[in-house]
This record gives structure tokens, C-alpha cells and sequence, in this order.
């Protein structure tokens, strides 16, 4: 019995020590000490630019009033890096789009990081992947649906 309970114990513990080291992790990034007026005021953001691979809660940087899709990229995906510059034009062109890019590649990994913790919180198994969020901040679309969506959007640029 004290055996089972020292390992719930140490479980819990562990537990509450990875939750606070991914929140720091995430305070750390530099979009984390921008203020939201900032954050909102850009069209285009990555997220995690400075510490690709780390985690990022998307929902903090919707902008509200606006369509705010999430593309998760890897610099490894050719489909990504090609689709990068017609992110940036979309959301010049409209104003009632804001992108937020989040990288999924951890720098140690070379190829796509399909182990990193985003591939895997997300269940990402295709890129790049998309979440389009309403001007309301309700997720609309995620997966192949936001994919159809954003490519929509594009399509409609020329």
C-alpha cells in the first residue's frame, strides 16, 4: 500500500511539473510580452517564430472582429513554405482576415516534426493545417474543412 501511494504521489507531482513548465515555456515566447492591443493591431503573427516547436494557446491571439485563421506549418513541408507568402497577401488584401502561423518543428528535429508536442496535441497528420475562427472568436472550421475554406480564400485573391 505505501508503494501505491508514493507512486500516485510522484505521478501527481510529475504531473504538476510539466503543466508548469509548458506554461513557462509559453510565456516565454515573444508574442506572450506584446500587448494585446499589438497583437490584435497585426494581421500577420507567428506565434512561436522565436521558439519554434513550443506550444502556443491559439486563443489568445484571435482578433476579434475578424476571421483569424491558425495555419500549423513546418519549414520541411514544401506546402507550407509555398503557402507562407499567400497567407501574408490574404491578410493584406482583406481586411477582415488575421493570420496567426504556428510552427510545429522543434530546431533539433530536421524533417517534419510529426513526434512535436503541437503534431501531437492537435493530431495533426497532414500540413498544413488550418483552424478559421468567426470574427466572434468561435472556431468555424478545423482540419480538412478550414483547408477547403482557406483555399477558398486564396482562390478568391486572383
Amino acid at each position: 500500500m505505501p508503494t501505491t501511494v508514493f507512486l500516485v504521489v510522484l505521478l501527481a507531482s510529475l504531473t504538476i511539473l510539466s503543466a508548469c513548465s509548458h506554461q513557462e515555456m509559453m510565456s516565454e515566447l515573444a508574442v506572450a510580452k506584446m500587448p494585446k492591443s499589438e497583437l490584435q493591431a497585426m494581421n500577420f503573427l507567428p506565434l512561436n517564430g522565436d521558439r519554434p516547436g513550443t506550444p502556443v494557446d491559439v486563443e489568445n491571439y484571435l482578433v476579434p472582429g475578424k476571421y483569424t485563421i491558425v495555419a500549423y506549418l513546418s519549414p520541411y513541408d514544401a506546402k507550407s513554405v509555398s503557402l507562407e507568402p499567400r497567407l501574408i497577401q490574404l491578410c493584406q488584401v482583406r481586411n477582415d482576415i488575421a493570420v496567426r502561423t504556428v510552427n510545429i518543428n522543434r530546431p533539433e528535429i530536421q524533417g517534419i516534426d510529426w513526434g512535436s508536442p503541437i503534431a501531437q496535441s492537435m493530431q495533426i497528420q497532414t500540413l498544413p493545417y488550418f483552424l478559421i475562427f468567426e470574427p466572434s472568436q468561435r472556431l468555424r472550421a478545423k482540419g480538412r474543412a478550414a483547408y477547403e475554406g482557406v483555399m477558398q480564400f486564396l482562390r478568391d485573391l486572383r
